[in-house]
Formats: C-alpha cells, sequence, structure tokens
C-alpha cells in the first residue's frame, strides 16, 4: 500500500513538472522574464513603468509642468521625440504590446558622452520579430531594415523628427523587447542580457527598489555615474562639485506623483558607505523645524538641518579665533537647528543677502553671554538699532566675529561673512549685511514670513511634516546667486527661459532617517499664473482677508496716519504707517459703510466712530471703547452711518435708517437728538443720508428705493421735487453748485437727474445702463464743471458736463467696484475701479489711461492717502492672501 502511494506521489510530480514546463514554455514573460537584465550598471537614471502607455501619455498633454518643458528650446528635441513616442504606442497596432506590460527606461552615456534612453519591456513570448514587423509595417512604418547583432536580428527604423533625423533600434531577445536610437548601446544591452550584473549590482540599487511602491511609476538615481554628466554643468571654480554628486550616496528612488500643480517625488536613498556624504542622515535627528516661521516671505533659497552632538571647537587665530571662542562659549545655549537663507532684495548683491539663524535653548544667557564678549571687544559704538517707528528699537551689532557659522557647523556656510549679529524672538541671526537683518526684522513685524505665505504654505504641504535636512528654493529668484557655481553655457540657458522658470512656483527636497535608510522627498510646484514681483512698500497680515475700505486715521500725539481696517471676522485694527499693528481688537458685527475719525471730549484727542446693523461704535485710539459705546440702535440699520457737524463745534449728530423705515438722530454720546422727529420713508432706505446748506438752508436728503426726501434738522420736510425722482442704488448724491446749485444723481435706468432746491428737475439720459450700474459726478479734469461718470458691467463711462463722451474704458471683466475718486491736486484727479472678478484694482486719468504701475494686486476698495507730509500718496487695499498692502504712487504720468 504504501508503494503504491509513492508510485502515485511521483506520477503526480512528474505531470506537474511537466505542466509547470509547458506553462513555462507558453509564457516566460510572466515567469522569468525581467526587464531590468537588459540594464547595465553604468545606467545613470532608471525609470520604472507599470504602464509605458499611461506614463508616456502623461508626459505629453501639454499642460502643467510637462508642458511648459515643451517650451523650453534646449528640451525641443526630447519633447518633439517624446510626442513621436506618444503618437505611436497609442496606435491600434501595438495594443498587444502595450497592454499590462511592465517596462524600464535607462538613461546611459554614449561613447560621446550624451546621455541616451534604452527602452527594455517585456512582452508576450508568442511575439517574435516576424510580428513586430508586422505591427510596425500597418502602423504606417515604411523603411524597415535588419541587422544581426551579436546573432540576435535587430530592426532599422529610420524616421525623420522635425528637420532631425534618427534612428531607432528594435530587438527582441527572450520576451524582452529592447528599443534605443543608440547602435552602441543597443549592442551593450544584448550583452548585458547574457550577464550575471545589471544595474541592481549597484550598491544600494536593490534594496532602495524594494521599499519603493509596488503599484507606482518610479524613478532610480545610481549617483556614482552622475560624475561625467555633471561636470559642463558648473564653472572652473565649482569643477570638484561634480565629483561630490558621486560620492552623495549609493543610489535614491523616487514614485512619480505628476500633476498639472507640479511634481513629487517620495522614495528612499541608500548609502553603504560610512564616506558618503549623506551617511549620517541614515541616523541623523529628525524632527520638525522651525526657523521658516521667521523667514521673511521674500526668502528664495533656504536649507535647514539638525546640529550633530557638538564636539570642541578648533583653536583659531585672529578673526576666525575669536568667532571661535565665541561659538565654544555660546554652545551650551545652542539649539539644535541651524538654517541659511537667501533673501531676494531688489538692488543688492548676493554676498550681502545671507543670513544664518540659530535656534537658542536659552535666549537670555546667550544674549547677556554675546554682549559681554561684545562690548570687551568693540565697546558699544558699533550698533545700529532697527527702529521702524517710535515703539520698536531691536539692537544689530557688527562684530568681529566673522568666521562664527564655520565654528558651529563646519562645512555648512564656507566663504560666508557673518559680521552682524542680532537676537529675535528664540533666534541668533547673523547676516552679512544689516540690510539684511533688518528685512527679516521688519517682515516679521508685519507677519509677512513664509509660514503666512500662501504659495510657500502649498509647497510645503506636499512634504513630510518632519525631517532631518531641508532645502527650499523659488528657482526663478536665484539665478544671480547661481551664477557663482553653474558655467556660463548653462546659465544662458537658464536665463533665456525665464518665462517658463518664472511658473515654478517653488522647489524644495527633505531628507529623514527611516528604516536605516533616508527617506526623501523632492516637491516643484507649478503654476500657470506666473509668481508675482512684490511692488508694495508693506505688507502686513490680518487674521483674515479685509472686509471694508481702509480708512486714514491721524495720529492726534505725532500728527502721523495710521490705517483702520476690518477683517472678515469683525476684528478691527489700527496700524501704523511702518505697517505694524498697533492692536487688534473683536467688535461684534461688521462694519457698514463710512467710519469717521471725531473728537468725541473736544480736547484735540481723535476717535474712531462707525456703525454695523445693531450698534453704533466709538473706540479710541488705542482700542478701547469710550464711555457708553458700544450703542444699541432702536432700529436695526438698514443703511450706513452719516456724521455732520452742521455748524463746526463739535457738536455731532448721527443719522442712520432703521429697518422700520423711520430715520433716526444721535448725538455724540449715542442719544437720541432732542427736537428731532425720527421721519418714516415709504420704502427702505440703503443709502447713506446727505446733508447740504443752501442759501443759509441745510438739506438733510433722504433717499429709499420710490423717492428723494429733503428733511431740515428736525425731520421735517423741507422741499418736494417738482417731479418722481428716484435714486439708483449704487448712485452717489453730490452736490453741483453754481449760480442754481442742484444735487445730481442717476436714476435705476442710468438717467442722469439735477435738482434744484427751487423744486424744479431736469433730466437727461445718454445711453441705457442697468439697474446695478454705479454713478458718481466729478469735476475730474478741475475746471469747474463736474463730468458725469458710470460704471457698468466692467464698463467706464465718463461724459463731461456737456453730455459729451470722454472716454469708454472696459476692464474685461463684469463685476467691478467704485468708481472711487481721488483728488491730488487741482488739477489732478483720477478715478479708482475695483476688477472683482480678477482681483486686481486700477487708477485711471481723465483721458481714461493707467496710472503708472497699475493695474496691482488688490482685493477690496482701496484708499489713498498721505502716511506723513514727507511720504507722497499712498495706496491701502486688502489681498486675497489676508495681507494688507501699502503701494507708493508714481503719479508723474
Amino acid at each position: 500500500m504504501g508503494k503504491r502511494i509513492g508510485i502515485i506521489l511521483v506520477i503526480i510530480l512528474i505531470a506537474g513538472l511537466a505542466v509547470l514546463g509547458y506553462y513555462l514554455y507558453q509564457g516566460r514573460k510572466s515567469f522569468f522574464t525581467d526587464p531590468y537584465r537588459a540594464v547595465a550598471p553604468s545606467a545613470s537614471f532608471v525609470i520604472e513603468t507599470i504602464d509605458l502607455q499611461s506614463f508616456i501619455n502623461s508626459l505629453t498633454t501639454g499642460k502643467g509642468l510637462s508642458g511648459e518643458i515643451e517650451e523650453i528650446n534646449e528640451f525641443s528635441s526630447f519633447t518633439t521625440s517624446m510626442t513621436f513616442l506618444a503618437d505611436q504606442i497609442n496606435k491600434p497596432s501595438y495594443e498587444r504590446l502595450m497592454t499590462g506590460n511592465s517596462s524600464v527606461i535607462s538613461f546611459h552615456a554614449d561613447g560621446t558622452g550624451k546621455l541616451r534612453p534604452l527602452l527594455v519591456m517585456t512582452i508576450p513570448s508568442e511575439i517574435r520579430i516576424r510580428q513586430l514587423r508586422v505591427m510596425l509595417r500597418s502602423a504606417g512604418i515604411k523603411t524597415i531594415n535588419e541587422t544581426e547583432i551579436q546573432g540576435n536580428s535587430v530592426l532599422i527604423l529610420p524616421f525623420n523628427i522635425g528637420e532631425s533625423n534618427e534612428t531607432a533600434f528594435i530587438s527582441i531577445i527572450s520576451g524582452l523587447l529592447i528599443c534605443t536610437p543608440s547602435e552602441e548601446i543597443m549592442k551593450r544591452a544584448i550583452e548585458q542580457t547574457g550577464r550575471d550584473n545589471d544595474i541592481r549590482t549597484k550598491p544600494g540599487f536593490s534594496r532602495v527598489q524594494e521599499a519603493s511602491g509596488k503599484n507606482e511609476d518610479k524613478i532610480f538615481v545610481v549617483f556614482s555615474n552622475l560624475q561625467d554628466l555633471f561636470k559642463p554643468i558648473f564653472n572652473k571654480e565649482h569643477a570638484a562639485t561634480a565629483s561630490q554628486i558621486g560620492t552623495l550616496a549609493g543610489c535614491a528612488s523616487g514614485d512619480i506623483y505628476l500633476s498639472e500643480n507640479g511634481l513629487v517625488l517620495n522614495g528612499y536613498t541608500e548609502s553603504v558607505n560610512s564616506s558618503d556624504i549623506l551617511f549620517r542622515y541614515k541616523t541623523g535627528k529628525v524632527g520638525v523645524f522651525r526657523t521658516y516661521k521667521i523667514l521673511p516671505s521674500n526668502t528664495v533659497l533656504f536649507e535647514s538641518v539638525f546640529l550633530e552632538e557638538k564636539s570642541p571647537v578648533a583653536n583659531s587665530s585672529g578673526s576666525a579665533g575669536e568667532a571661535a571662542d565665541l561659538a565654544g562659549k555660546l554652545g551650551e545655549y545652542t539649539g539644535e537647528e541651524v538654517t541659511k537663507a537667501y533673501l531676494d532684495l531688489k538692488d543688492r548683491p548676493v554676498n550681502e543677502n545671507k543670513l544664518i539663524i540659530y535656534e537658542l535653548k536659552n535666549r537670555v544667557y546667550a544674549e547677556k553671554l554675546f554682549l559681554d564678549e561684545f562690548t570687551s571687544e568693540s565697546g558699544k559704538t558699533n550698533v545700529i538699532f532697527f527702529q521702524p517707528d517710535e515703539q520698536v528699537k531691536i539692537p544689530v551689532y557688527e562684530t568681529p566675529y566673522k568666521g562664527f557659522a564655520e565654528a558651529v557647523v563646519p562645512g555648512f556656510a564656507s566663504d560666508f561673512d557673518d559680521s552682524w549679529f542680532t537676537f529675535y524672538d528664540n533666534f541668533l541671526i547673523t547676516g552679512s549685511s544689516y540690510v539684511t537683518i533688518s528685512s527679516l526684522l521688519y517682515d516679521n513685524l508685519l507677519n509677512k514670513t513664509l509660514a503666512n505665505d500662501l504659495i510657500y504654505r502649498d509647497f510645503e504641504s506636499t512634504l513630510p511634516s518632519v525631517a532631518g535636512y531641508f532645502f527650499y528654493c523659488v528657482p526663478s529668484h536665484i539665478t544671480d546667486y547661481l551664477k557663482g557655481f553653474l558655467s556660463n553655457d548653462i546659465m544662458e540657458g537658464i536665463l533665456s527661459n525665464k518665462p517658463s522658470l518664472d511658473k515654478i512656483q517653488a522647489a524644495g527636497y527633505q531628507m529623514t532617517s527611516s528604516n536605516n535608510m533616508i527617506y526623501n522627498s523632492l516637491s516643484i510646484r507649478f503654476r500657470e499664473d506666473v509668481r508675482e514681483e512684490s511692488t508694495t512698500e508693506w505688507e502686513t497680515l490680518l487674521d483674515t482677508v479685509t472686509a471694508i475700505k481702509p480708512f486714514f486715521f491721524t495720529n492726534h500725539i505725532t500728527g502721523a496716519k495710521e490705517i483702520f481696517v476690518q477683517d472678515m471676522k469683525n476684528n478691527v485694527y489700527l496700524i501704523n504707517a511702518a505697517g505694524r499693528i498697533l492692536w487688534k481688537a473683536p467688535v461684534r458685527e461688521r462694519i457698514n459703510g463710512s467710519v469717521y475719525m471725531i473728537d468725541y471730549y473736544k480736547n484735540g484727542k481723535y476717535q474712531i466712530l462707525f456703525a454695523g446693523k445693531n450698534y453704533l461704535h466709538l473706540l479710541d485710539r488705542n482700542g478701547n471703547y469710550v464711555e457708553r459705546y458700544p450703542v444699541r440702535l432702536r432700529s436695526p440699520a438698514t443703511s450706513s452711518l452719516a456724521l455732520f457737524d452742521y455748524d463746526n463745534n463739535l457738536n455731532y449728530r448721527l443719522l442712520i435708517a432703521g429697518e422700520d423705515r423711520l430715520i433716526y438722530a444721535y448725538d455724540r454720546s449715542g442719544s437720541a437728538v432732542k427736537g428731532w422727529k425720527p421721519f418714516r420713508t415709504a420704502g427702505t432706505v440703503n443709502a447713506e443720508v446727505s446733508w447740504c446748506r443752501i442759501s443759509g438752508k441745510d438739506y438733510l436728503i433722504v433717499a429709499d428705493n420710490t423717492s428723494l426726501y429733503f428733511l431740515d434738522r428736525r425731520g421735517n420736510i423741507r422741499l418736494r421735487p417738482g417731479q418722481p425722482v428716484t435714486k439708483a442704488a449704487n448712485s452717489t448724491l453730490r452736490l453741483s453748485t453754481g449760480s442754481s446749485p442742484s444735487l445730481v444723481c442717476s436714476s435705476p435706468d442710468g438717467t442722469i437727474q439735477h435738482i434744484y432746491f427751487d423744486g424744479s428737475v431736469k433730466k437727461y439720459s445718454l445711453r441705457n445702463f442697468s439697474v446695478d450700474h454705479s454713478f458718481d459726478f466729478f469735476d475730474i479734469d478741475g475746471d469747474g464743471f463736474g463730468e458725469y461718470l458710470f460704471l457698468d458691467k466692467g464698463i467706464l463711462y465718463l461724459y463731461d458736463h456737456n453730455r459729451t463722451e470722454m472716454f469708454t474704458r472696459e476692464f474685461g471683466s463684469s463685476e467691478s467696484g467704485g468708481p472711487i475718486t481721488f483728488i491730488f491736486s487741482s488739477s489732478d484727479r483720477r478715478i479708482g475701479v475695483f476688477d472683482i472678478e480678477n482681483n486686481l484694482i486700477y487708477l485711471i486719468d481723465r483721458r481714461g489711461n493707467d496710472t503708472k504701475g497699475f493695474p496691482l494686486r488688490g482685493a477690496s476698495m482701496f484708499s489713498i492717502g498721505k502716511l506723513s507730509e514727507r511720504s507722497g500718496w499712498h495706496l491701502i487695499v486688502g489681498g486675497t492672501d489676508r495681507f494688507l498692502y501699502n503701494y507708493r504712487l508714481d503719479l508723474q504720468n
């Protein structure tokens, strides 16, 4: 019985082996075919994809980063070849080749040093050269020659790409399709299939390959094969850098995530040689970097590392000795994080735009120790105070400690002039110039840092939150910096493609120790809209975007102007002329309409008055409510607050319309005005009450959605227009002076209405306007006659006093805010428009032309004024990024 079972088992085993052999013969691709067999260890880069067709198509969409590469002249041959390849592999003739087959594309240097690609793809075992030839002819390839290399048939396909004559060499060996434009590389690949050592025998390759994603396209880098390729990139002074690239590590991998917004590579780097530059990051400290939080938003390059365990600082002589001595004494109070940064400062040489920032464990003791050393060396004479306003005063020290960075972190910042020192927050900051350090300090006062920069935050979101090394740059803004390293030919190529480079918003790289390897992440962020150069004098950060038109408030102590604004969270801010937030205070509601400056106590000290839907608010210049305020309104408001001082005696009158259709009058304390009879309107009043004095009589003008009412100071009707008059919702009420004064407004259909104080009315129709149009009456040329100004569906119309069209100006969008009128001098008057759709602001002269420098970025209605008598005109506007912008205007044109 046992013998019979043994015989049966042997028969089953033999049968199983026979079946297995059959399937191995029929489908070698599924079991043993391996595209890496043809890839020699000389490859510099290797791309592995599980779906070649989809991968090639993703590179030739014409959109995003890959689409922008097509616009670069230096890559024209590559992009043309990729497009040609995509056109070929998408043809139905190749469907059997393309379905579910893994592929490897490797890049090798040929005999001329030029990098050439090699495609190796697994194919069904039944496909032979004959079947491939049939596929090629079916796809429209007419000329197919054939040769033999080392006993293997190789098809030769000459083809044209543009004006270039190219040749493709294709062969099939043991279930592998091999294709390359280089006969030399084809020979190497065929030879490689018979060898045991392929690219995976390179140090570290197999390990990073095993750690890479199984279902992702991925790229591998072999550092030791990069040296010759990188030699032409660097200038003579930095020729040794190419050799250093070869000793960075063994191999690196990255799973590829390509989208219209950029490229992200995540994978591992393996270093098996302790002499490799990156070897220490396999086990180095990992954490959350904090320095970027104080780096200005104009930082265009930074490099952050965690210090290794501190070793004794070597003794030196001269200034280096002084720096080393100070570094040794500060070591006890220095933290683990160090950052080197390069700022983009206009018209400043590269060497003067650098900073190094050291995290401190204890700033108090570190600063005391530094001051003890500094004053004994230099006295107190080499100190410049950063003082943007009366309250801020930060000392910046010019020191003899050049080489401090080299003493703290050898090799991290060689040849760096770090003679300028300061302390800020919990950091020691050293720089190459006072200007660079003061730029960092100023931007921090305004909260204009990378931590609050939307582009940087988008970039940062693509990388892990912890790392051991962090590099970041804005490629288009570091070209001056790169000139010191790269060859002339490379720099010419970079500068000639500046428009494409400008679309790369940010690029960066992180390394983290993980699994006794290095986990690395590379991110390149791309946007079709070019990153704009900031033209502001300053930008200061609010909690959210601006909700109201900024208001200029006068500091009664200094006479300087300050800026009052509210954000979308209903916080109100007072900001000084330097852009520093003096205070922030929450209020209960959104400000509705105008803000006023009043002298509540009649003592020359000013307060800020405004109203929301439910309250009157009065704040002093320290952000505190005055006495009884806030005062609850007797009825929720439908209009904005109007303020009048009839006799210039500071006996203010506050008029506002309620939901109950009554017009209420309050005194400066928020009490109802005695003698005022609340006037009831027929409809809802949405417009601010107006006031004028004609022939010694006061007129309060109220407009609802059906009529205009002319009242006296007690709320009684003083005048009834002789014809029906209705004011458009977005029309102003303006007084036209002269021998026969009149009030000017537009009706809902755009008809111009002059209402005279004898009750007569004149109407003029210039053209048809929508009910949403805006209207103003403004003497733009200073000749004493007002002009008629309309803004409707993104078009600005100006007519002179004779109702002749002066200009029409289109803004390219249907939604616009304004017009806002500005008087700079008796002869210089301009019109402001806010393009709501595109977040742009315009300042138009009397001929319809843009003021120099416009349009500008802006996402709110804007104000123009002088921050001081000597500062010229400044435009204040909110942005989409939560910043309040201050533009200095050039009104010469």
